[in-house]
This record gives C-alpha cells, sequence and structure tokens, in this order.
C-alpha cells in the first residue's frame, strides 16, 4: 500500500520545463553539425583569380572530398580563437579601459544630470543615440568597433531602470541599421560596387532612403520595448525582472556631477572625436581604437586622482568580466574555419546560383537577398563575403537583365540583416555576450526586428527591380 501512495506521490512531480543550453554548449553543437555537413556536401572551389581576392565566376570544379573530423572539428575552435584575436583582445582592452572610466563616476554623474533636467522625456535618449551611432554606422566609421560604445549604453540603460537589451541595442542596432542599409560603406557596398562594375557610390540615394526607413523602424521598435520594461521590468524578454548587469552603479543613488566628471565626458567625445578623424583620413580601425582607449583610460584616473594600483584593478577586473564574450568568439568563428576547411562553402553557391538563371527578374532580386540572407551563416564576413558571391552574382544578373544595383543590395541587405541571429558570427556573440544576455533571450527580443528589416529589404529589391534601378 506504502508503494503505492510513494508510486503516486512520484507521479505528481512537476516536470523538468526545457532550458535552452548554455551558448558554448550550443555552439559545440554547431562546430560538430557543420563537421557532418563536410561529409554530406560535395567538396568544390573556383578558382582564385590571381592577384586578386576575388573567384573566377566560371571555375568552379568539384575537388577531392575532405571532411572534417571530431579531432579537427575540435581543433577548429583555436584556429578560431587565433582568426578571431584582434576582436577577442580589443574585448579585454576596451572592457578593462572602460571599468577605470565607469569607476571614476563620470558616466553615472552625466546620465542623472541629464535625467534631473529631462524627466520623463528622458527615453528620448535612444532616438538620439541611435541616429548617431546610424551616421557611424552607414559611413564604415564604426561596425565592429561599435564594441567600445557597449559599456556605455548599459550603464545608461541601468541608470534608467531598463534592462541589459536595450543598453546593449541603443548602441548595435543603431549602428547596424545604418551599416547593413548605407549606402557608403568602403568595405562592403563599394567592394561589391567595384566587383560588379559600378561606379563607387552610385545608387546612393536610394539606399539612404532605405536606411533612413530602417533606423525609423528600429528606432520605434526599441523606444516601444523600452517604455515597457520601465513600466514593468518582469515584462523584459530576459524574462526575469533580477537583471545580470556587467556594469556597476550606484542603483537608487544621484551621483554629483563634478567638475572632474565633466573634464573626463568631455575627455571621451574628444577621444572618440579623434578617432573618427583618423578612421576618415588615416584608415585606422580597431587597434587604433583600443589604443586611444587605453590613453583615455589612464587620463580618466589620472583626473580622479586613481592611484595606478587602483588603475590597475579596474583594469583586471574590467578583463575578468569580459572573458565569458570574449572567448565565446572563438567558438563562434570555428564553424566557419570547418566549412572552409571541408570545402564545401563554394559548393552551396555553385548549387544556389542554378535556379537563377531561369527565374524572373523580380524573382530572382528577391532570391539574391534571402540566398546571401541565408548564406550569411556559412561566411559572416561582409568583405569576405562580397568577394565570393559577387563575381557569380554579377554576370548572372547581366544573363537575366537584372539590375547591379538590385544585386548589389540583395548581396548587402542579405549579409547585414543575419548578422543580428547568426551564431557563427563572433562579433554578435561577443555583443550579447558583454551585455550578459543569452542567445536565447536576445533571439526572442530580436526576431521581429529582423522579420520587418528582411519585409523592408525585399520591399527595397522588389522595386529596385521593377524600376531598373541603375
Amino acid at each position: 500500500m506504502s508503494s503505492k501512495i510513494e508510486r503516486s506521490l512520484g507521479n505528481d512531480k512537476p516536470k523538468k520545463k526545457f532550458k535552452m543550453p548554455d551558448t558554448y554548449a550550443l555552439l559545440t553543437f554547431f562546430i560538430l553539425f557543420a563537421a557532418v555537413l563536410t561529409y554530406i556536401i560535395p567538396a568544390g572551389v573556383y578558382n582564385t583569380i590571381e592577384g586578386t581576392k576575388f573567384v573566377d565566376a566560371s571555375s568552379f570544379h568539384f575537388v577531392e572530398q575532405s571532411p572534417v573530423n571530431f579531432f579537427n572539428a575540435i581543433f577548429a575552435i583555436t584556429q578560431g580563437m587565433i582568426n578571431s584575436g584582434k576582436i577577442i583582445f580589443s574585448i579585454f582592452i576596451i572592457s578593462g579601459a572602460f571599468k577605470i572610466i565607469n569607476d571614476t563616476g563620470a558616466i553615472e554623474g552625466g546620465i542623472d544630470f541629464l535625467s534631473s533636467k529631462l524627466q520623463d522625456k528622458i527615453i528620448f535618449l535612444i532616438p538620439i543615440i541611435v541616429s548617431v551611432m546610424a551616421v557611424l554606422g552607414y559611413m564604415e566609421i564604426i561596425v565592429n568597433q561599435v564594441i567600445v560604445f557597449i559599456p556605455i549604453g548599459l550603464v545608461i540603460a541601468r541608470k534608467l531602470k531598463m534592462d541589459p537589451i536595450v543598453g546593449l541595442s541603443m548602441m548595435y542596432l543603431g549602428c547596424y541599421a545604418g551599416f547593413i542599409f548605407g549606402g557608403m560603406g568602403p568595405f562592403t557596398v563599394q567592394v561589391a560596387q567595384e566587383i560588379a562594375g559600378l561606379p563607387a557610390l552610385s545608387g546612393i540615394g536610394f539606399r539612404t532612403v532605405i536606411c533612413v526607413i530602417a533606423v525609423i523602424i528600429a528606432t520605434v521598435y526599441l523606444m516601444r520595448y523600452a517604455k515597457k520594461v520601465m513600466a514593468d521590468p518582469s515584462k523584459s524578454a530576459l524574462g526575469t525582472a533580477d537583471f545580470d548587469w556587467a556594469v556597476d552603479v550606484h542603483e537608487g543613488v544621484v551621483t554629483e556631477f563634478t567638475g572632474k566628471h565633466k573634464i573626463i565626458l568631455v575627455g571621451i567625445f574628444v577621444t572618440f572625436g579623434i578617432y573618427i578623424y583618423g578612421a576618415l583620413n588615416y584608415g585606422w580601425s580597431i587597434n587604433q581604437l583600443n589604443t586611444v582607449t587605453i590613453i583615455l583610460a589612464i587620463i580618466a584616473g589620472i583626473i580622479n586622482r586613481m592611484s595606478m594600483d587602483e588603475m590597475s584593478k579596474s583594469f583586471v577586473d574590467g578583463c575578468r568580466m569580459a572573458t565569458y564574450s570574449a572567448i565565446l568568439i572563438g567558438f563562434a568563428t570555428a564553424i566557419s574555419v570547418v566549412l572552409t576547411k571541408g570545402n564545401v562553402i563554394h559548393t552551396i553557391i555553385n548549387y544556389a546560383a542554378v535556379p537563377l538563371t531561369s527565374a524572373s527578374k523580380t524573382v530572382s532580386a528577391v532570391l539574391i537577398f534571402y540566398f546571401n540572407w541565408i548564406f550569411n551563416f556559412f561566411v559572416p564576413s561582409g568583405s569576405g563575403q562580397a568577394a565570393v558571391v559577387m563575381p557569380i552574382l554579377a554576370p548572372l544578373g547581366e544573363v537575366i537583365g537584372l539590375s547591379k544595383q538590385v544585386i548589389v543590395s540583395g548581396y548587402k541587405y542579405g549579409d547585414g540583416i543575419t548578422n543580428l541571429i547568426i551564431p557563427t558570427s563572433g562579433t554578435l556573440m561577443g555583443f550579447i555576450g558583454i551585455a550578459k544576455v543569452s542567445y536565447d533571450k536576445w533571439l526572442k527580443f530580436i526576431l521581429p526586428l529582423v522579420g520587418m528589416w528582411t519585409l523592408l529589404s525585399t520591399i527595397a529589391v522588389i522595386i529596385g527591380a521593377a524600376i531598373g534601378w541603375q
């Protein structure tokens, strides 16, 4: 009798709910899945045109199968770390430097000062920040370099009682709206136009209109979400009101905005102004951004009268907090390492190009966009994807009479939008890692916006094909 009761009680135990695996576990699965694909998809390659990084569209040929075994799949993680070394070290350096700056209290003091002046209008900081970041992204002055602004966004969001997603998104989405839909990018749009034989910056008017619409969509989407979280933190996509923050602030305490704080904030703007000038005139990249950020942190610490020991401790604390996100990038990059080693990426392109030759101009425009939308999973690099797909798509466009401008935009929109969701993007995984936002929670927040931007892009390429955009 008692055993029956025990069995009955045992049956009443609540069933365990499915829990999304940790991001590291997910990426390990994707690495192994990519290795399996190298056994299934025939190996093939396009030859590279001598003296360039571009492929010869007529040179595709199958090669001996080169599957990636379990050992080499795991080894790809190490290679992924090496390939992504620049961005990994940047995360450590910038996180450490920002911790020094944040410990001065200057950013908190500035936010509290603005809050006291703007009061209930403080929400309008979001469109201002998104717009500024979009301009920088439009010109590709800042793309991956937006990483340096994310901690600032997190401090703003925490002080204003939003969630980490808002802090990440006001910087990240603003920058990427400009980057994805912009018409000036020297490393994406202009590379694609060069391959297609188009004048540099041609078609910029139409692209700018689409970009403005995309920025407006992102701003409205983010503001609605931020207002919802401010009114009720439990409505956050994170599924809890108890947020795990990557930055420290004095919650519930108004930080006095001192003269030292004002000098430090001016220094922040001057430093980034210097970087923008260097990027425009001297081709500065993330390496120089690391340098000016370290210099800024040291100067801020000196102004705040921090000792060298205090600055050192803050720097190391910042690096420690960034470890999860930094190492994650190597795992994400390993997926592309496996697919490249298995020689399956070019085969995928070759198979995808076949249906385009028999489709109408409008259908081809849409197919090109969606092909790049999916293909970005395999090659999550804007310039890298342009070098591989544009030499193949541009001649196809001539055969079917499709405008090369439409092909360029189809590549650009497809390459860019899925950067917000693909686990193979080390940059994305690093960004959400910095904000302590898990991959599944990020997808919950971002997928509706990805859907809206995808619809906008579809309409844009259809219109471009219909009007014979040149």
